[in-house]
C-alpha cells in the first residue's frame, strides 16, 4: 500500500530505489527539459506530501523528524544556492556535513534506524563528510 522506500518500512527497498535514482539523475543530466536539482527538490516535496497524507509505519515522531531534516537541508541548500558563491560553497558544505551527522544519527538512534537501512546511513554519512571536506578544502 505505501512505496515510497524507508517510508514503507522496507528496508530493503533502500538500495534498490538509490540505483534507480541514480539512473533517474543519469537521464535527466542527458536532457534539457528538467534540472537535477528542480527534480529533487520535487521529489522530497512530494515524499513529504505522501508521507503526511497517506502516514508512515514509523508514527508522526519519525515523520516529524525527517520533515524537519528535510526542509533544514533544504532551506540550507537553497540558501546557499541565493548568496556570494564564496560564503554559498561554505554553507553547502556545512550542509553536506551536517546531513553526515544526520545520517550517522540514523545509525546510533534505534527508532531513525527503522527509516533507512543501516548501510544505507553508514555510507551516506561518510559520502557526506568527505563531499564536505571537499568543498571546503579542495575547491
Amino acid at each position: 500500500m505505501r512505496t515510497v522506500p524507508g517510508a514503507d518500512g522496507r528496508q530493503r527497498a533502500t538500495w534498490p530505489v538509490l540505483g534507480l535514482g541514480l539512473a533517474v539523475m543519469v537521464a535527466l543530466r542527458a536532457q534539457d527539459l528538467v534540472s537535477q536539482p528542480v527534480a529533487l527538490i520535487t521529489l522530497a516535496l512530494v515524499v513529504l506530501v505522501w508521507g503526511a497524507v497517506r502516514g508512515t509505519p514509523h508514527g508522526r515522531t519519525a515523520f516529524g523528524i525527517q520533515t524537519a531534516g528535510t526542509l533544514a537541508f533544504g532551506a540550507l541548500a537553497l540558501v546557499g544556492l541565493a548568496v556570494d558563491p564564496d560564503l554559498g560553497r561554505y554553507l553547502v558544505a556545512a550542509g553536506w556535513f551536517f546531513h553526515g551527522v544526520w545520517d550517522f544519527a540514523h545509525l546510533r538512534n534505534s527508532r531513525l534506524r527503522k527509516v533507512v537501512s543501516p548501510t544505507f546511513a553508514e555510507w551516506w554519512a561518510v559520502v557526506d563528510v568527505l563531499v564536505a571536506v571537499q568543498l571546503l578544502f579542495l575547491a
